[in-house]
């Protein structure tokens, strides 16, 4: 099981990522990039690659893919079902698709990760 404050709790260890709002929903930011929702207490969003948001679908039975009109665009957590780490995982990599490479090596380097 996952909580949001969780999910935050991890966020706050990524370099630059802030809490916000996003049309009216809990939302997490890489400067103005949204790396994740949270429309409901049950669901998390997260913006990772396509293909990755196949392989989790295929996965585990508490993703399913997100659609923005007719394109896949995120995968849907079903947070009382999540495995944690495989949730910050998901979160790091949104993150690292829009994180430039020197804060990458930063985050890589230093002792912010909690794996």
């Amino acid at each position: 099981m996952v909580v949001w404050e969780d999910v935050v709790a991890h966020a706050g260890r990524l370099p630059e990522v802030t809490v916000g709002d996003h049309h009216g929903m809990d939302c997490l930011r890489f400067r103005t990039s949204i790396l994740a929702t949270h429309p409901d207490p049950a669901t998390l969003r997260i913006m990772v690659a396509p293909d990755q948001i196949d392989e989790a679908v295929a996965e585990f039975a508490w993703c399913t893919p997100v659609l923005w009109g007719q394109k896949v665009s995120a995968v849907a957590v079903a947070l009382a079902d999540a495995d944690p780490g495989v949730v910050r995982d998901m979160l790091t990599d949104a993150w690292r698709r829009r994180a430039p490479k020197r804060l990458q090596a930063g985050y890589d380097g230093g002792d912010l990760s909690d794996r």
